[in-house]
């Protein structure tokens, strides 16, 4: 259930910025800004269409305009979606270009998700070489036994050997938690 609500709030945050350039065509289409959420929930999939419709939904039933897009925020409590919601909300009292501000919004979020995808990529290139540093010693160990069979055993039979061999265990742990830390 966790694992389908994330992926599901993940879907919703990736669409989010095409969900606001539709809510800013609208409004420089000249369509009210209930018509433009009309719009998000008639044209764009799930997750985000059905939630959009539910909003749309509140404001005809009637309904403030405040309370349905709070609601809409409480449902999906995302970073990037309160920020929209309270960036429309403080926009609807003071008055300005919503258009302008959907636009910024949107180049935002976009900016966002393009960075928070080259993180990730950088996380998991720092954990495959950690993977590959951890390995390594151990695939070089078996393939030197391999090729000389004779080469290890002073190591394993010897008490200094097996010493070397524990502490040298114990610093990768070490290593690995470090790793798993950064």
């Amino acid at each position: 259930v966790l694992y389908k609500r994330s992926v599901r709030f993940r879907r919703f945050n990736l669409m989010l910025p095409d969900a606001i350039d539709l809510m800013a065509r609208a409004l420089r289409a000249g369509h009210a800004l209930s018509s433009a959420l009309l719009l998000v929930a008639e044209e764009m999939t799930d997750p985000i269409g059905p939630e959009f419709r539910r909003t749309s939904d509140e404001l005809n039933y009637g309904l403030p305009f405040r309370e349905a897009l709070l609601n809409l925020d409480r449902r999906f409590p995302l970073r990037d979606l309160h920020f929209l919601v309270t960036a429309i909300l403080v926009q609807k009292d003071t008055g300005g270009n919503l258009v302008e501000l959907l636009d910024k919004s949107a180049a935002l979020l976009r900016s966002r998700i393009h960075l928070h995808q080259k993180v990730r990529v950088f996380i998991a290139q720092g954990r495959m070489t950690g993977v590959i540093l951890i390995a390594l010693p151990f695939v070089c160990f078996v393939l030197l036994n391999f090729v000389k069979p004779d080469y290890a055993r002073p190591l394993l039979e010897n008490d200094i050997g097996r010493k070397a061999i524990y502490a040298a265990l114990g610093i990768m742990m070490v290593g690995v938690v470090l790793i798993q830390k950064i």
